[in-house]
Order: structure tokens, then sequence, then C-alpha cells
């Protein structure tokens, strides 16, 4: 079995400069989403994690710093990204482009210069101001759709105070919200957010808080008591899972699931999100190893079967987010 624990562990949320509550590190704004809350969205992502799941596709949300990916197949080995380096990060050596980590700063320069795009500089600081002129160019496809704004990352609320800001400019500027988080955050920060949210998108990983440190690097005891208090909050709760084959998508996992569903309120759906190695270059690209390499994603049979185990009347499920209407139930 594949170990799905990361040697980072638990990114500290800190940056090598202080922002003001008008400022936030995004890493990438996505227009014309339909997976992540109800109609079309943009998502807005937020760099910065207190987990280290192995299935992650954006590993480059974990550090809240700005970080370099570097595609190594797209390199031609032309030299201008070592011309402009000042940090002696990037060396050349038998046409071979040679790059130290440890010596990188980070400014982005090599990236600028890259004319294959094999460098790239992931995260950069925007104030509120910027991310609203990006939110409010699909406002027409909001107001058709029923849609808005979600924020994610990442985790978003290790950015409490940007997160509450762009929130709140959202709502006075009647958009939709949403966020989507792990719930691994003391509950006060939560609460202090979701005055600004119509929706909240939380991830449940494992129901077993023991598996879930090994998944995560985190228990879950305070992600199921987030939870809960979500649920009393009058806020629209969705649940998102994720299906893993070996470490998820056991009948116990499942059943266990099902039954906390039930003691919640305000439950919209529950979303089936199944496994996928889409993001695996971008580990080889931050220099790191992909953990579950080599692993399947599920079948269509075992999908069919996870969503009519957690369906009931009370719970609508989706897999991956989409809604049809077949799975609506009664």
């Amino acid at each position: 079995m594949h170990d799905p624990r990361i040697s980072h562990g638990c990114a500290q949320v800190r940056l090598s400069r202080s922002l003001s509550a008008d400022e936030g590190v995004v890493f990438d704004i996505q227009r014309f989403n339909v997976h992540d809350g109800p109609g079309i969205r943009t998502l807005v992502f937020l760099k910065g994690c207190s987990l280290s799941c192995g299935w992650c596709s954006n590993p480059e949300s974990w550090d809240p710093e700005p970080e370099l990916l570097f595609y190594s197949d797209k390199c031609i080995g032309c030299g201008r990204c070592v011309k402009t380096c000042q940090s002696g990060a990037l060396t050349k050596s038998d046409n071979k482009i040679i790059f130290n980590r440890r010596l990188c700063e980070k400014c982005g320069r090599c990236a600028q210069e890259c004319p294959t795009i094999a460098r790239r500089l992931v995260g950069k600081v925007m104030t509120v101001e910027q991310v609203m002129k990006q939110v409010e160019k699909d406002r027409i496809f909001y107001n058709l759709s029923h849609g808005g704004v979600t924020i994610t990352g990442g985790e978003p609320t290790t950015q409490p105070l940007f997160l509450k800001n762009l929130l709140k400019e959202c709502k006075e500027k009647g958009i939709h919200t949403a966020i989507e988080t792990s719930g691994y955050v003391d509950f006060r920060t939560l609460m202090d957010v979701l005055e600004f949210v119509d929706v909240v998108l939380l991830d449940i990983k494992h129901m077993d808080s023991h598996k879930h440190r090994e998944l995560t690097g985190v228990s879950n005891e305070i992600i199921l008591n987030n939870a809960v208090n979500i649920s009393r909050s009058g806020k629209e709760l969705i649940i998102r899972f994720p299906l893993i084959l070996g470490y998820t998508d056991s009948e116990e996992n499942l059943d266990s699931l099902k039954r906390f569903l039930q003691i919640l309120s305000g439950v919209r759906q529950l979303d089936i999100l199944p496994y996928h190695s889409l993001g695996e270059t971008k580990y080889t690209a931050l220099g790191k190893n992909y953990p579950l390499s080599g692993l399947k994603p599920p079948n269509q049979n075992l999908l069919d079967r996870c969503k009519k185990l957690l369906e009931s009347k009370k719970v609508r499920v989706t897999i991956g987010g989409i809604v049809h209407n077949s799975s609506i139930t009664n």
C-alpha cells in the first residue's frame, strides 16, 4: 500500500513580509467553474494549508509563500534564466541547467525570461480590489445561473483577515459567496468569516481519527466538531468526500460517514470527489515526490456503489459536485 504521508508536515502560515488585512497571497483564479458550489462560479485559490493530504492535486498551495515550479521537459537549455538569476540558484553545466532550490529567492525573474514557460512562479500578493476586478467580470453569469464566488485553496482560513474582507466585499456587491475548507480551523476564526458566507463546502477525508491523521497529518476531531457547529449556524452545508482506493473506500468508513450526515442539519448535498492523478506533474515541478504514484482512480462501478450507499432521503449525493436530475432524492 502506498504511504500518503508527506514529509513537509503541517504548513506554518507565515510570510517573509507582513501583509495588510487588505492583502493576501493568491495562486490562481479560475472562471466558469460548475463543480464547487451552485451555478457558474469564479474560484479564488489562496496559498497556505495545515494538512498534508497525499492525493492533493494542488501541492503548490501548501506553502504560504510564492513558489517556483520547474517543468524540466519544457526546458530547452537556452540559459536566459541563468543570466537573470541574482541568487546563484541557477547555473549551466554541459548545456544543462542546474537548479538549487535552497538558494532560490522566488523573485520570478527566471520565469519572466523563460520562452517555453518551463519555469512558473505560483502565488502573488493581491489586494481585495485586484481580486474583485477579476471576480466582477463574470457577474452576468452569476446572475443567470445563481452562481457566484468560491474561495478555496489550500486552506482559505489560513488567511482569515484577507478572506473575511474579500467575502465582505463580495456580499456588499451582491455576489453569492462560498468557501471550501478542510474544517481544520478554530471555530472562533471560522465564525468570524461565516457572517459573509452563503454556502460552506466542507471536506471530510475520513471518519476514523487515527486513519485521518495517517492520511492528512492531523486528527479529525476539530473538523467533525466544526461540521456540527456549521450545521447549527443556519448556513447551507455541502460535504465533500474524497474517494481514494484503499484509503477511504471501506464500507465501514462510508457507513460511518452516512450516519454522521444524519445528525447534521442544513446539509445541501454530499459530493463524492473521485481520486485523480492530474496534479502529479506539479510535485515533480516543485521538487517533491508524489506519494500515490501508480494509484488508479475508482471505476464507475465503485462510484455508483458508493453513491448508492451514501444516498438518503435527507442528503443528495453527486459525483464530482455536478448535479444531475436523476440524483435528486425526495
